[in-house]
C-alpha cells in the first residue's frame, strides 16, 4: 500500500511452507520492475486573459510532464490537448481562445518510463469566462 507515485519499483517473491513447525523457502522468482502511477494533479486557479487563459496548478513528485486538456464543452466530449515537457513547469497559457466564451480546464500528470507514457487520474474541472 503506502508506495510513492510516480516511482519505479523492484519486486521478488517466494514460496514458502511449514513443515513440521520448521519454515521451508522455496527460490526466488525473476526480479520484475514496475511503476506506480502519477498522483492527481491539483489545479489552484485559472486565470482569463485577453483570448488567453492560464492554468496554474500543484507540480507532481515523479511526473515527466503534464497534459492539458480544454474546451467550451462542461462534459469534455470534443477536448483540446496541449502537452508540457516540463516535469517542474506549474502553468502554461492557453492562446487564441474566444473572447467572452467559457473555457473548462483539467490536467493529468504523465511518466514517460520506457518509452511509453503511464497517466495518473485527471484533475477535477475548472473554469474561466475569457476576456
Amino acid at each position: 500500500k503506502k508506495l510513492k507515485s510516480g516511482t519505479t519499483y523492484d519486486f521478488k517473491v517466494r514460496a514458502y511452507k511449514k513443515v513440521n513447525g520448521c519454515t521451508v523457502y522455496g527460490d526466488f522468482s525473476e526480479e520484475k520492475a514496475t511503476t506506480t502511477v502519477p498522483a492527481r494533479v491539483t489545479i489552484s486557479s485559472v486565470k482569463a486573459g485577453s483570448k488567453s487563459a492560464t492554468v496554474y496548478w500543484k507540480s507532481v513528485v515523479g511526473a515527466t510532464g503534464y497534459r492539458i486538456f480544454y474546451t467550451r464543452d462542461k462534459y469534455f466530449d470534443y477536448a483540446t490537448r496541449v502537452i508540457v515537457k516540463d516535469s517542474k513547469a506549474t502553468s502554461r497559457t492557453i492562446k487564441k481562445l474566444k473572447s467572452g466564451k467559457k473555457y473548462y480546464f483539467k490536467v493529468r500528470a504523465y511518466k514517460t518510463i520506457n518509452g511509453k507514457n503511464v497517466y495518473g487520474s485527471l484533475s477535477k474541472i475548472k473554469s474561466v469566462k475569457v476576456k
